[in-house]
């Protein structure tokens, strides 16, 4: 005659789901923390860019002030120079400060804060 082997208890299946949700909880724990970490180093970047660009734009403004003087004091080929590397300074700060913003907007927090959100709130109507 075979040996029936039997089932689990009541208290063995709640508390392997219980091991189990932990291991979940966990999961999801690591994987923001993964997706904070990434998340941070592309806004870290963009805003450098769009630093750098304000930056440029800060520079290009001096250059025109500039060329605008050297132009009303002369009006020699100098003040063209300085014209175009003013345009040339805020083209170029203009062109990265715009890309670094798009880029800014363009990254938003991961899947994984929409879930663990969706975890606490579970717990906490459980309780």
């Amino acid at each position: 005659m075979p040996v029936r082997q039997s089932e689990p208890s009541l208290k063995d299946l709640l508390t392997e789901l219980v091991g189990q949700f932990e291991q979940l909880v966990v999961q999801h724990i690591r994987l923001a923390r993964q997706e904070f970490t990434a998340d941070g180093q592309k806004l870290a970047f963009h805003a450098g860019g769009v630093v750098l660009g304000l930056l440029l734009l800060v520079l290009g403004m001096a250059f025109a002030g500039v060329a605008l003087l050297v132009g009303l004091q002369l009006v020699l080929p100098t003040w063209a120079a300085a014209i175009v590397v003013a345009l040339l300074f805020l083209s170029s700060g203009s062109v990265i400060a715009a890309g670094s913003m798009r880029n800014l907007k363009r990254n938003s927090p991961g899947r994984a804060i929409e879930e663990a959100q969706e975890t606490i709130t579970w717990l906490i109507r459980r309780k």
